[in-house]
């Protein structure tokens, strides 16, 4: 009997080391991470993936796009390849010669660059005259033909009175008041009138940017145009650059040996175009928006030539007022 009961309690401690050191081994397994030093967080597993942020990706407001994952081998993918150009949120300017934009339809005037010469035909030009009706410059430009508001001067059915021109926005604005007044512009040096000095020009090109009034579908409004002419009509040679006719643009050369012509398709009312005339010696070309549209032979010796801006009568398609005016941003000439 007491033999047996001494190897029970052999067996006893036994268990007891065995259960100490089992206990032992889970307390150890167990064990919560050390706690984090100040301001660093405890890494939550060696195995998961870490966040790091990848290109920028442009969204619709011009914010970014969510953060991408490293390469889960361990190496940087943006290291290895290039990084994406960022695309800027600024819309593109537009260039200061392109394409008439809405705003200038809708009859905002839009200057162009006059550093980058005229808008017709390249060459090495030099700017002579300037004009981009800031101000009315009288001794540059008449607001009548010869004498203001008299019945004895007419041009295209209407008297010109100086109360039908005025200077807005940056534009020279010419109207109609009633069917018997209209408006007219000239450098005419030779009209006799005081403290006028006026331009004239031979060889060279003149080119303007005009708003005729009117609509595509029923045509320009009143009968304006933009021309030149000499001192001895028709000798010297009368240039209609622009001159729409019963609502029609039309360009029209005048002289004793024929009166060549070009009749315009398209919308010429209500927006901003640019028109001029290149006179070379015995030839004009005449460009509309930059692009030659006619060219013909003159025999007008290339004789001095003042520049015209009116409006006038056209009793089909008058329009008083604001409303058939035509507006002139400005006016340049190179040599």
């Amino acid at each position: 009997m007491q033999r047996a009961r001494a190897r029970f309690l052999q067996f006893l401690c036994c268990v007891l080391v065995v259960a100490g050191l089992s206990a032992s081994a889970i307390r150890l397994q167990g064990a919560p991470p050390e706690a984090a030093p100040s301001g660093q967080e405890a890494s939550l597993s060696a195995t998961a993936p870490a966040l790091a942020p990848g290109p920028a990706l442009s969204d619709s407001t011009g914010g970014t796009g969510t953060e991408q994952p490293a390469d889960p081998a361990g190496t940087d993918a943006s290291a290895a390849q290039p990084p994406a150009p960022a695309e800027s949120s600024k819309p593109a300017e537009a260039p200061a010669d392109g394409p008439v934009s809405e705003s200038s339809v809708k009859g905002t005037p839009v200057v162009a660059s006059k550093e980058a010469g005229p808008l017709g035909p390249p060459g090495p030009w030099q700017l002579v005259l300037d004009e981009e009706f800031d101000t009315l410059n009288t001794a540059l430009w008449t607001p009548y033909w010869f004498r203001d508001c008299n019945p004895g001067s007419t041009k295209n059915g209407v008297k010109t009175c100086s109360s039908n021109v005025k200077v807005e926005n940056g534009n020279a604005v010419l109207q109609l008041s009633d069917s018997e007044s209209g408006a007219l512009l000239s450098t005419n040096p030779k009209d006799g009138v005081k403290g006028h000095v006026g331009f004239e020009y031979t060889t060279g090109y003149v080119e303007a940017r005009i708003y005729f009034p009117g609509t595509c579908s029923g045509g320009i409004h009143n009968w304006p145009a933009w021309w030149t002419t000499g001192q001895k009509f028709p000798a010297t040679g009368e240039i209609d650059i622009a001159e729409p006719l019963a609502g029609t643009m039309t360009t029209v050369y005048h002289s004793p040996g024929g009166d060549p012509a070009k009749w315009f398709i398209g919308c010429w009312g209500g927006g901003y175009h640019t028109y001029g005339v290149h006179r070379k010696a015995g030839v004009n070309d005449v460009y509309f928006d930059g692009k030659l549209e006619f060219s013909y032979p003159t025999t007008d010796g290339n004789a001095p030539h003042y520049l015209i801006l009116n409006v006038g009568l056209n009793p089909d398609q008058r329009t008083f007022g604001a409303a058939g005016a035509i507006k002139v941003d400005w006016v340049r000439a190179w040599q």
